[in-house]
């Protein structure tokens, strides 16, 4: 019989986050191994994933994210830099030179950028939040491998509530073991908690396949079969 908790598949755009296909479900019985395989989509090449490609399932819902990139790119990079703006710079909100101008960002600012692009003109691009992009040109910015004050670094990310800070809930998870938290539900892993953390419960968001993902406050999103609140 076909566990009640399957292995749920998002296949992804790397650069905008949206989905290329339906999400796939896998079903097996409880204890049997599952192994999650990248798909051929047309115009896009496989670059990683987040979540474990194999386990074996269990009591609880599991999910994997593929990430791809359009095939006429160059290449791809996970990084971990930060762009310091040397005059007034357009932002993108793809990386691409046929995309609007969607704002601009002022001049001796730091910006996180954990994504790295060579489009199929060799131009490079940095991303600095969801929808944001910049295209290099070194008289307009240095790149740094280097953080600088922290509290100096911006990264733009979609408007939230108010986050709620006072601990209303506690991580259940497997005894003495942590679990991983996201920067979006699906996204990639920004951190961890451990099993028996407080933690406070700032947002919550229901998906089509019946997935509870909660906000942590200063943390992350998090599957919330994981979480009991108090």
């Amino acid at each position: 019989m076909a566990n009640t908790a399957p292995v749920w598949v998002y296949d992804k755009d790397i650069a905008t986050g949206e989905l290329l296909q339906e999400p796939r479900r896998l079903d097996g019985e409880s204890g049997n191994d599952y192994h999650v395989s990248p798909v051929a989509i047309k115009q896009y090449e496989y670059v990683d994933s987040s979540g474990q490609l194999t386990g074996v399932f269990g009591n609880l819902p599991q999910t994997a994210v593929l990430y791809y990139r359009p095939n006429d790119w160059r290449a791809v990079h996970r990084i971990d830099m930060f762009v310091e703006t040397l005059t007034k710079l357009p932002v993108y909100p793809t990386p691409s030179d046929l995309s609007p101008i969607s704002t601009t960002i002022s001049p001796k600012e730091y910006w996180s950028t954990h994504l790295r692009v060579i489009t199929s003109n060799g131009q490079f691009w940095y991303q600095i939040g969801d929808h944001h992009w910049l295209r290099y040109d070194a008289s307009q910015m240095a790149l740094s491998d280097n953080a600088p004050d922290q509290t100096n670094v911006n990264y733009f990310n979609n408007p939230e509530k108010v986050e709620n800070d006072q601990p209303n809930a506690i991580v259940n998870f497997l005894p003495g073991q942590s679990t991983e938290v996201f920067e979006a539900p699906y996204g990639l892993p920004v951190g961890s908690v451990l099993d028996g953390d407080f933690v406070a419960i700032s947002d919550e968001l229901h998906d089509a396949n019946g997935v509870v993902w909660l906000k942590l406050a200063t943390k992350g999103w998090i599957n919330g079969v994981y979480i009991d609140r108090l």
